[in-house]
């Protein structure tokens, strides 16, 4: 009996620990299902780290064992399916609180911890290990991070503007933020109920958006280029300059199969962004096999090189793909506004945190000449295949700029600036003006050589306000290969005015916070009546005689110190 007891003890300690090893696969291991899943609790614990190449290239090795035919053209897009489609989505109000972390603006928002809102932050791991969301419970709380917006407009510097910048999360109508479906809703997947994950929530494709944009000028429309000497031509910035750039009306090239004559362009920073949405939502929800469930939820889609409609919503079937245009300008989008780090870190969020899938074509910009490049010599190649921006450079600094904006009463500010290195030697730095200090942290290589050095960049404790540029020097064999990193200080810090508060006000403080001063003075008044009806009570009660002589004792100390004063 008692060998019985322990074998089933035995059997229960594998079976336990082989659920264990089951639970902690990584994300990229071999999926047992392709069909998406809903998530109905948002993590608390956050991996703010970028995925590694070799997570990357594993994510899509699957492809790998598929023929040159089988990796190209609308086939790709059929074999990118199953693969995209292994996520987890994620309610229509759960969005808004993702938006804190996929859509930061991790530059002005940095990684925190915030005791105050349940925010544990560690650092050396660049992991929350406890995150409060803070956009539903606190909509209006001034703790919630800065968001990147889709058709906010840009400075020269790369910047967003300042009136242009989003933090209060209470707006979340035409003046404020929208979750902006870049894929219309209307083109093939909104439901009679509202929207719905999988692709109503799918965030690869809905994206913080301004408000009015969204509602106003992008609304159902296809995206093309825009004729800007027509007078139909609306500018959605013409009576709020942050909106500049972003235009409703006539396309610039007509087309055959146009069912509309006027398409959205959005600003430059934003179009490669949106192209390359749009080519997910037609890798992810597509029927090239032929024999997919497609319901309103998860949609049957294509991108055509027309103006699609932008009336009555359309659901898509089997056998009826619902269509976005216009393809041959999203083609030239993507090359005008390539692959950007903000993008790449998105992604990543995305992929460790939420949903647990990739935008292939921002880990791999090159596969979409591969699929809309009737170019059949062209195949995706996971294992070598260029990563990232083919625009990337041997020295990439994340983030590209730093802007230091000091209160007066702020304290000495630093950021951490991690650059990537595909050099021979040791990489080196050169500031061009000393408005800061840079202290040259832990450098990490990976197995294909690339060196990542992680730079704390700090104000100086007496602040000036300019601008300089720091610049990373390596070798890439007989080559001198640079980066440079710009970094603004647009607000001197004062000197600290000395602390002359009154300690009893500064102990009150802590009690009646900014009522301790009216505190104070309520303490002292009511001090001095109980003193001077003491006085008057004891004068009262005296008999007549002790009245004469105390008044006697009075005006002779009066006369007394009144000689000694003369």
């Amino acid at each position: 009996m008692n060998k019985i007891k322990r074998n089933i003890l035995l059997l229960g300690l594998v079976s336990s620990f082989g659920l264990l090893g089951a639970s902690s696969l990584p994300l990229n291991a071999e999926p047992t299902s392709s069909e998406p899943r809903f998530a109905n609790k948002l993590p608390s614990t956050i991996d703010l780290n970028d995925s590694t190449e070799t997570e990357i290239r594993s994510y899509y090795s699957s492809l790998g064992s598929l023929s040159a035919s089988e990796r190209n053209g609308t086939n790709l897009l059929k074999n990118l399916k199953p693969i995209l489609q292994d996520f987890d989505y994620y309610s229509y109000d759960n969005v808004w609180k993702i938006y804190e972390i996929t859509d930061r603006d991790w530059n002005l928002s940095p990684a925190i911890s915030d005791s105050d809102n349940g925010i544990t932050y560690d650092s050396a791991t660049n992991t929350y290990t406890k995150y409060g969301y803070l956009s539903n419970a606190k909509k209006d709380a001034t703790s919630n991070p800065y968001v990147h917006t889709l058709y906010r407009n840009v400075d020269a510097n790369g910047s967003i503007v300042e009136e242009g910048r989003i933090k209060e999360w209470g707006d979340h109508n035409a003046t404020g933020t929208n979750r902006e479906h870049v894929w219309c809703q209307s083109r093939g997947f909104k439901a009679s109920s509202g929207a719905e994950g999988p692709a109503g929530t799918d965030v690869h494709h809905l994206i913080s958006g301004d408000g009015r944009v969204n509602q106003s000028y992008h609304n159902n429309s296809p995206y093309g280029y825009v004729d800007k000497t027509s007078s139909k031509t609306k500018n959605a910035g013409s009576d709020k300059p942050y909106l500049e750039g972003n235009l409703l009306g006539p396309q610039l090239h007509a087309h055959a199969d146009d069912v509309t004559n006027m398409v959205f362009e959005p600003q430059d920073s934003d179009k490669g962004d949106i192209a390359r949405a749009l080519f997910y939502m037609a890798a992810c929800y597509n029927n090239f096999s032929g024999n997919e469930t497609i319901t309103q939820f998860n949609p049957n889609l294509l991108l055509v090189d027309y103006a699609t409609s932008d009336g009555a919503a359309e659901e898509s079937s089997a056998s009826h793909p619902v269509t976005m245009g216009i393809l041959s300008d999203l083609l030239e989008w993507h090359k005008l506004d390539p692959v950007d780090e903000y993008e790449i870190h998105r992604n990543n969020l995305i992929y460790k945190n939420f949903q647990h899938n990739r935008n292939p074509f921002i880990d791999f910009p090159e596969w979409v000449d591969v699929v809309w490049g009737n170019d059949s010599s062209k195949i995706a190649d996971p294992t070598n295949d260029k990563i990232g921006s083919s625009e990337q450079g041997p020295i990439t600094v994340t983030p590209s700029t730093l802007n230091f904006e000091i209160s007066q009463d702020a304290c000495r500010m630093g950021a951490s600036v991690k650059v990537k290195a595909d050099i021979d030697d040791e990489l080196t730095y050169k500031i061009s003006d000393a408005i800061v200090e840079v202290k040259k942290g832990e450098t990490v290589t990976d197995s294909d050589g690339v060196k990542e050095t992680t730079f704390e960049v700090t104000t100086l404790e007496h602040f000036t306000v300019g601008s300089t540029t720091i610049t990373f020097k390596g070798h890439k064999g007989e080559e001198e290969v640079t980066a440079t990193l710009k970094v603004t200080i647009t607000e001197a810090k004062k000197a600290p005015e000395t602390d002359n508060e009154n300690p009893f006000v500064k102990a009150l403080r802590g009690v009646f916070g900014d009522a301790a001063e009216t505190v104070f003075v309520i303490i002292i008044v009511a001090l001095v009546i109980l003193v001077l009806s003491i006085l008057i009570l004891t004068f009262v009660m005296m008999g007549k005689k002790n009245r004469k002589k105390a008044l006697k004792k009075v005006t002779k100390a009066a006369k007394r110190s009144y000689k000694r004063r003369k």
